[in-house]
């Protein structure tokens, strides 16, 4: 795993175990991260740490925009606005990101990057693949069919638009309603998925799922049981169908309990679920970051795939720990001069202290008791998602910007 069994394009670079001593593009002036948070502040870090300017495009306020390593904040208005690519173009041409580097670190922004690839492959550097070739991994219907294809598990779809089962009486609860895509802001997709224990909770959850999306835009499919400890993730760097460097992970805890985000993430050598994601990305010619996350279910011992990211995903910062400087080894495969690199280097973990203090929280009410992984996820040496010695303002400003957008949404408009 991590080996590259091919002749190098450009100079070979040799990485060093310490990520942040990656050598770095030589033509490389600058780095445009935009949306997410705190992949996004990882990113940056890794960036200014070696020099190179940053600037940060965001729909929302965020902890993120504090980094000292952020030289330029721009607020917009987010990929779905009419005018949103002239806008942006409009906005970084200005401001001298000629030639920079664009990587997407949500959703929305992928979506809008690889559908406007041409336009932005024009003035920026792109380390990802237009959205045809992108859309498969990100929808979630068509994402089942591939893994159908390609023989891999995933939980048992009911409904997909194409109707495998329209009847209520049907299906075998619990389930759980997932938008296809996230390209449109709504209740549904703001929420990321809904449960139903029951018919009565099904019929109007799935009613208003087709207001929402239309009959097509999302799946109904079995809730696989299990806490975060049976959540694994695949994560990677891709070159056109070829696997550059990767380690695997266990999301140890995650919150909410069951549709939240992993607030613990534990680097552990998992074989099948590197099988499993390489065989879908080969599948693809793959390019570009990626993790792919998994659930194992409990019930026949199976791995089923959950989701594909196709950006920066929250925990990357945990990569230079494990020896990988992922945004950096992006930058380097950007401008053709990737180095040769290693196998992971398994035990690190990384924390975001305040959701997996809630997550323990949620735990005792739930249990009475912490459990291992809940004792771990407090004393385990790990890369905090927020804090760093030489970057304190985003830790400081963590619970004072959560907390004015809360009070925002409370506001009238």
């Amino acid at each position: 795993m991590g080996q590259i069994n091919r002749p190098l394009i450009g100079s070979l670079l040799v990485m060093t175990i310490d990520a942040r001593k990656t050598l770095l593009p030589t033509k490389l002036p600058g780095v445009i991260l935009l949306g997410g948070s705190y992949g996004s502040l990882a990113a940056a870090r890794s960036f200014g740490r070696h020099g190179i300017p940053v600037a940060f495009f965001s729909t929302q306020h965020t902890a993120a925009q504090y980094s000292r390593y952020i030289q330029h904040h721009v607020a917009w208005q987010g990929p779905d606005q009419s005018n949103a690519l002239e806008f942006f173009l409009e906005q970084s041409l200005k401001l001298g990101f000629a030639n920079w580097l664009l990587l997407p670190s949500s959703d929305h922004e992928v979506q809008f990057v690889t559908q406007n690839y041409d336009a932005l492959a024009a003035h920026f550097a792109l380390v990802t693949m237009p959205w045809a070739a992108l859309e498969p991994l990100n929808d979630k219907a068509q994402l089942c069919s591939l893994a159908e294809r390609l023989g891999i598990d995933f939980p048992k779809v009911y409904w997909d638009g194409d109707a495998h089962t329209t009847s209520a009486e049907d299906i075998r609860y619990p389930v759980v309603l997932k938008p296809s895509s996230t390209e449109k802001i709504n209740p549904l997709t703001k929420a990321k998925a809904w449960r139903a224990d029951s018919i009565a909770e099904f019929e109007p959850k799935f009613t208003a799922a087709t207001q929402y999306m239309g009959e097509h835009g999302f799946v109904v499919q079995e809730l696989i049981p299990g806490d975060g400890s049976a959540q694994f993730s695949y994560a990677g760097l891709w070159d056109h169908g070829i696997e550059l460097c990767s380690l695997t992970a266990r999301r140890s805890r995650q919150f909410p309990a069951e549709f939240g985000t992993s607030p613990f993430v534990e680097t552990v050598e998992l074989p099948e679920v590197g099988a499993q994601a390489r065989r879908l990305l080969e599948a693809v010619h793959y390019h570009g970051l990626v993790e792919v996350e998994f659930k194992l279910d409990q019930r026949d011992n199976s791995l089923k795939l959950l989701d594909v990211n196709t950006r920066i995903w929250a925990w990357i910062g945990l990569g230079e720990a494990a020896g990988f400087d992922f945004p950096t080894l992006a930058a380097l495969l950007a401008k053709s001069e990737m180095p040769e690199t290693h196998t992971a280097k398994y035990g690190p973990s990384w924390r975001h202290p305040v959701p997996n203090t809630l997550s323990l929280l949620q735990s005792l009410v739930r249990s009475g008791r912490l459990g291992y992984a809940g004792r771990r996820s407090i004393f385990a040496r790990s890369v905090s998602s927020i804090f760093a010695a030489d970057d304190l303002k985003p830790a400081l400003a963590e619970v004072p910007v959560h907390l004015l957008r809360k009070i925002k949404r409370l506001l009238p408009r």
